[in-house]
């Protein structure tokens, strides 16, 4: 009886213990419910500790003494359901027809150290290595789809070093942005409420001369690549000042310097003597190579702040240049140095962000140098972005006037538009659904986008893309 009256009261014990465990318990969130969107450990190479003389939000400064390793990474997959005027071509080219939907996506690696020293000198370097992408092998006789990824190969994005403390600034050696990348983030050209708007990744399905050219250089390779040297100073009331130096257009390499696949050069070489694609080419006699920029700069100043309970982000940046100089002058040698100016403005408010973009002067493309007797480069952005918990939503639309194809130069001009919109949202942490439409034109008068010749023919293209994508981060 004794043993029968202790296993009864155990197992009272028992269920009365359980049914308050339960009781006490909250009832699971819907999947679907998401989080608040706050920023991963580390997103990407830039990151608090390494952009910002005194680190804001996002990973903790190391303890004096200590060093962090990390290894972030992403990966992207979308479905992307695009149409443009270049899809089917009848004429001018041979006949051929483009299917709207794709599959896209990719990896990409974030490898990196912060640390601190027992003086509280902080230092660190940081690395972004991405997929590439080689031409398609499934058009061979017995290749089916697996020979596609043959040609996939890892290449580095980004890698520099940096060196910070509170009183004398921050230093960046190495390939990786300037101070248009940096004061920008994206915030002020309106990349962040999607994958980037017209400079996300997931426009690659688009044929390339229906693709409009996002026209401001921060956050795009043409501005990030080069190695440089970059410094950015302590803020006083405010305000603070930013210097960049480029020697060359080159990224950051070790001899034997081996002409780049994209290279004026007639072969790879390496660069045994003062040659076309040599990286630190000053004059040459071929042609093209007076579109490559020396001595680039950038220097810039910004302001932060809070006026009553509306953020302030606002900065200028003057951009300048030489060029290879190309002798002797044959038609399509010469072009000028880069010279523009870069400017951003936003507004915040209980997480509404309204503002705009302006970048003009001697430029063409994006970043690139402009044909000699040619016209500037004016292009503008407005924007918005809402975020809200979990889901951040906005759109942006942008207008660019250039002088486009050198070919057309005193004869016509380009001009490019594009809107984008889309939203983001934080289904858990590291994991985020995104949705995203957009619309660009292009038009150049005497420029035929389908021969790349000049003519009177197809000289207008459309694009637009439905995207549907899923990013998990780490």
């Amino acid at each position: 009886m004794r043993e029968l009256l202790l296993a009864t009261t155990t197992m009272l014990a028992s269920a009365i213990s359980y049914s308050t465990v339960t009781m006490a318990q909250t009832v699971l969130p819907a999947p679907t419910e998401g989080v608040i969107a706050s920023p991963q450990p580390v997103q990407a190479a830039n990151n608090n500790n390494n952009s910002s003389v005194i680190p804001g939000d996002g990973i903790p400064r190391p303890a004096p003494g200590t060093i962090v390793i990390h290894l972030n990474g992403r990966v992207a997959t979308a479905f992307v359901d695009s149409k443009t005027s270049l899809d089917n071509i009848n004429s001018g080219a041979p006949a051929a027809k483009l299917d709207p939907v794709s599959i896209l996506g990719f990896v990409r690696l974030y490898p990196g150290i912060d640390a601190v020293a027992t003086n509280g000198l902080r230092y660190g370097a940081s690395v972004e290595i991405r997929q590439d992408f080689g031409p398609t092998a499934g058009n061979t006789s017995n290749s089916g789809g697996s020979a596609n990824s043959f040609s996939s190969t890892l290449f580095v994005r980004r890698a520099f070093t940096y060196v910070a403390d509170d009183r004398f600034g921050l230093i960046r050696l190495g390939q990786g942005d300037g101070p248009i990348g940096l004061f920008d983030l994206g915030v002020t050209t309106f990349q962040n409420f999607d994958t980037g708007g017209w400079d996300g990744d997931f426009s690659g399905s688009l044929p390339l001369n229906a693709n409009v050219a996002f026209p401001f250089p921060a956050l795009q390779g043409t501005e990030y690549v080069p190695a440089k040297f970059v410094y950015l100073s302590p803020k006083i009331f405010g305000f603070d000042f930013g210097f960049s130096f480029a020697p060359n257009s080159a990224a950051l390499q070790d001899l034997p310097n081996v002409n780049s696949l994209t290279s004026t050069a007639p072969t790879l070489s390496t660069c045994a003597i003062a040659a076309s694609g040599c990286a630190a080419l000053a004059s040459s006699t071929v042609p093209l190579d007076g579109s490559r920029f020396r001595d680039f700069t950038e220097t810039g100043l910004r302001y932060q702040s809070h006026i009553g309970g509306i953020g302030v982000n606002a900065f200028g940046i003057y951009a300048n240049s030489g060029h290879v100089n190309v002798s002797p002058a044959v038609p399509g040698s010469q072009f000028d140095g880069l010279s523009y100016g870069d400017m951003g403005l936003t507004f915040d408010y209980a997480g509404f962000t309204v503002g705009g973009h302006v970048t003009s002067g001697r430029f063409n493309g994006v970043n690139a140098l402009a044909p000699k007797g040619g016209v500037g480069g004016n292009a503008w952005l407005v924007g918005a972005q809402y975020a809200n918990g979990p889901l951040v939503f906005g759109a942006s639309w942008f207008d660019y006037s250039s002088q486009g194809s050198p070919l057309t130069v005193g004869i016509a001009q380009r001009r490019e538009q594009g809107l984008a919109v889309g939203g983001t949202y934080t289904l858990a942490p590291g994991l985020s659904l995104i949705a995203s439409y957009l619309y660009g034109t292009r038009h150049q008068g005497e420029f035929d986008f389908v021969t790349g010749k000049v003519a009177k023919t197809n000289n207008d293209t459309r694009a637009q893309a439905f995207i549907l994508a899923t990013v998990v981060k780490w």
